[in-house]
């Protein structure tokens, strides 16, 4: 009789423990991810300071970090004994529809942090490509950032990488 009461019981102890786990995950009555989202991603949000292609059609997006704090290291440094603990891309679409990914070191683009020499981000993030880039058309661009526990997201969002509008 206990063995079956208890067969019984282990599904509902489970999805009791589920429900009330998922709870700040889930509740539609605030603006952001749930109660739980400060808790469980650190409030790591970001926002674009500025996405504009200048007169020679080179792009510049600018990223900050609004909430939650900063200093991540976006490549290894041998001279601060630190290794990298957070990876950036920025993922441009053209006006024909194609896409491409710029990561961090990419070559012939001048991306760079604000802190330790351009190697680690505090507040703002700068990637600016090479002149010309965008002489046919930059049309939307959205950023990406993930470290070993999680992700960041946009100003507040759920959504880590939401496609925005080129100045």
């Amino acid at each position: 009789m206990i063995r079956k009461h208890m067969r019984k019981t282990k599904p509902f102890v489970f999805f009791s423990i589920l429900l009330i786990t998922m709870a700040g995950c889930t509740s539609s009555n605030n603006t952001s991810c749930g109660e739980g989202y400060d808790e469980m991603y650190g409030g790591y949000d970001y926002a674009f300071n500025s996405t504009n292609i200048d007169a020679q059609n080179a792009l510049q997006v600018e990223i900050e970090i609004v909430n939650g704090g900063g200093g991540w290291w976006l490549e290894e440094s041998q001279a601060n004994e630190a290794d990298q603990d957070l990876w950036v891309s920025i993922t441009v679409k053209f006006s024909d529809g194609t896409e491409e990914k710029i990561q961090f070191n990419k070559a012939n683009w001048d991306n760079f942090g604000d802190g330790n020499a351009g190697s680690s981000w505090s507040r703002i993030l700068t990637f600016i490509s090479p002149n010309g880039y965008c002489g046919n058309g930059c049309e939307e661009v959205r950023f990406s950032a993930g470290y070993f526990d999680g992700a960041m997201y946009y100003d507040g969002t759920c959504n880590s990488s939401p496609w925005v509008d080129i100045d």
